[in-house]
């Protein structure tokens, strides 16, 4: 099984070492140790998708984790060894049987031996997977269970997934290509709204509504991997085999807005993907064009009221985060 040997970040017997490492990368706020510092060794390794990373830790004495608050969710897989994590003062236990899902405030706390993989994920990033998954948005905010078990098939299907994904990435310290990072990325986080249960699980497995006809359907499944040619209306009628009032009149029923809105969320969540990942000198205009917004101004005001920020606040994140 991997351990993310080619990202390594520490591979260490000094305590203060690792809470530098834990500071730095991991965004911890707190690190104890507690027992024995003699027999304290720790190795960590990290990699970042770019709305997601994936991070892999051992420790050989008992420690105590704490991070610091923000937009993230972390989903722990245990490899070997036990531990608990206090999540709002409740300790939940942590093992090879379970995922455990802790939110930013939530403490870590190994039992010797212990390994793991944690798979952090942005809560903004999954409530916009959810919105298109769901086809609207939300009205309560996203909530996991603590705790699932690894007998159930859907989360067993998710603790394969993110060991698939670490022994995939773990051949080579090589870069991998921005489009597969952006689909390995999309992969994982989906598979954590199926597999980890939460407050729209029921809903996300329900069959698809009646209200959606099939023309809908078939309209959004050309849009998907068209959305960056010029589409037209008169395209999108003849996709959907009907007039173009009909297409229009059939959409808002089934889904409360036009084909081409849906176009236009398509290639906002594009250009979300290419500006979390993007690489050095990349530019909010050069990754507009890119998704097909000829208007940068209107990209600017569409962007910022689908995701609450505008494009150039979430390029600048990404570069902080890739800092």
């Amino acid at each position: 099984m991997s351990h993310l040997n080619a990202f390594t970040v520490a591979s260490t017997r000094h305590i203060d070492e690792m809470r530098g490492i834990l500071f730095d990368v991991y965004d911890a706020r707190l690190f104890d140790l507690h027992g024995d510092g003699n027999r304290f060794a720790a190795k960590a390794a990290y990699f970042r998708f770019g709305s997601s990373n994936l991070s892999y830790c051992a420790h050989q004495a008992p420690v105590r984790i704490e991070f610091r608050e923000d937009d993230y969710i972390r989903f722990q897989v245990c490899t070997a060894g036990n531990g608990r994590t206090v999540i709002g003062g409740a300790p939940v236990g942590v093992d090879e049987k379970s995922i455990v899902c802790s939110p930013s405030n939530s403490a870590m706390e190994f039992g010797p031996s212990l390994e793991q993989f944690s798979l952090r994920v942005s809560r903004t990033v999954l409530e916009e997977d959810l919105t298109i998954l769901l086809g609207a948005r939300p009205k309560q905010a996203l909530a996991f269970a603590s705790t699932a078990d690894c007998n159930i098939g859907s989360t067993l299907r998710l603790r394969e997934k993110i060991i698939y994904v670490a022994n995939s990435i773990d051949v080579s310290d090589d870069p991998i290509p921005a489009p597969m990072l952006r689909e390995m990325d999309r992969m994982i986080r989906i598979s954590t709204l199926y597999g980890m249960p939460n407050n729209y699980s029921e809903r996300l497995y329900a069959a698809e509504p009646a209200s959606a006809p099939w023309q809908v359907k078939r309209v959004e499944e050309w849009i998907d991997p068209h959305w960056r040619d010029e589409v037209t209306i008169d395209q999108l009628a003849e996709v959907s085999g009907s007039s173009v009032r009909s297409i229009f009149a059939t959409f808002k029923a089934a889904r409360g807005y036009t084909p081409m809105a849906y176009l236009k969320r398509v290639r906002l969540h594009a250009a979300r993907g290419m500006l979390l990942v993007a690489q050095p000198g990349a530019s909010v205009t050069a990754i507009g064009l890119a998704c097909q917004f000829a208007n940068l101004g209107h990209f600017a005001c569409d962007y910022q009221e689908q995701f609450g920020e505008l494009p150039s606040a979430t390029l600048q994140k990404a570069r902080a985060l890739a800092a």
